[in-house]
């Protein structure tokens, strides 16, 4: 330092070998330069890391399908009552809600028997016609091998062992058909696994009144006019068939405690239901689909938002766009059990 700089110095009252007074501290150890700093860099808002605008990205390209996929399947039948009533119909029975527990497996076998009644109905006509010796050595069988416990697929090696055994012994072209016939019926219902079930309990009950299934059937397809949500209309309906009911709860293998008109009713009403939106409702599992995965993505996107906040970190234009599906979720928030954006 030249001597006049500190002869300047010490006139303003400034030791040899001191800082000058802004860079010397004024409270504690900090400079005022230094404590300008601190408070600048206190207040500057820290960059987005890039691996956390990588899976925002990621998650809004996501969002983003998903939405385009999801939008042509919205339907305005969706959002209607009675739909919802089905919707959470079907998930009582399945999962055993209170008044529904135990009953999933009784709704499938009866659901089964109203889906082939018109099958039934014809297995039993030809066992009443075509009865000559031939082919009861084939309906006999077929009691025997109900009334054993063989399973489904050993059930159906055996039908049509014997089958090919018994058709070629027939004399006319014209019994050996309605055998085949017989035997394709008896096949069809047999190879779905409640059908299966059903006419082994048929037999097993010495039942061959099949066509107590066209009358419930009847009933149902009465309903379609109705309102469903009201079960005192579909419990009186029960009532007026009753007997057909009780014998059909035998059949079914029910305990007395679950036969009764309410229980059937409820039957009822998810059956005419289930026939009612047959084609609607495995459109709307796939919109259900879509929107779990959409709101997967929704919470990555919307967690980062909220951790690498305005606040505290630089804003990107990205961070701040409207995240597209809010309110097609929210439309069908009402069928979800869990989070809502």
């Amino acid at each position: 330092m030249s001597m006049s700089s500190i002869e300047q110095r010490v006139r303003k009252g400034e030791q040899p070998g001191q800082k000058p007074w802004w860079n010397r501290p004024l409270i504690g150890n900090q400079s005022v330069t230094e404590r300008i700093r601190s408070l600048f860099n206190r207040f500057q808002r820290a960059e987005i890391p890039e691996r956390a605008l990588k899976s925002h990205s990621q998650a809004l390209q996501a969002i983003h399908k998903l939405v385009k996929r999801a939008q042509p399947i919205d339907n305005e039948k969706y959002g209607n009552p009675e739909f919802l009533s089905f919707v959470r119909l079907k998930r009582a029975f399945a999962e055993g809600h209170e008044g529904y527990e135990n009953l999933d497996r009784y709704l499938q076998l009866l659901h089964a028997g109203i889906s082939a009644k018109n099958t039934f109905v014809a297995l039993e006509r030809m066992e009443f016609k075509f009865y000559g010796s031939k082919q009861a050595m084939l309906y006999d069988y077929v009691e025997t091998l109900f009334q054993s416990n063989v399973q489904q697929a050993e059930f159906l090696e055996n039908l049509h062992a014997k089958f090919t055994e018994v058709q070629p012994q027939l004399r006319t072209e014209d019994g050996k058909a309605a055998l085949e016939k017989y035997y394709q019926h008896l096949e069809k219902i047999t190879k779905h696994r409640f059908g299966f079930r059903l006419l082994r309990s048929f037999k097993r009950h010495k039942m061959t009144n099949y066509s107590m299934l066209n009358t419930v059937a009847n009933i149902i397809d009465g309903l379609n006019r109705l309102d469903l949500h009201d079960l005192g209309i579909l419990n009186t309906e029960v009532i007026a068939h009753y007997e057909t009911f009780q014998r059909l709860g035998e059949v079914l293998g029910m305990p007395d405690s679950l036969s009764n008109p309410k229980t059937f009713g409820r039957m009822l009403q998810y059956i005419a239901l289930e026939e009612k939106y047959k084609n609607a409702y495995p459109k709307f599992q796939e919109l259900v689909v879509l929107l779990e995965q959409w709101y997967k993505q929704f919470t990555v996107a919307q967690n980062l938002r909220n951790e690498y906040n305005p606040k505290q970190y630089k804003q990107v234009k990205e961070f701040a766009a409207k995240i597209p599906g809010v309110g097609l979720y929210n439309k069908y928030k009402v069928y979800f059990s869990d989070g809502t954006p």
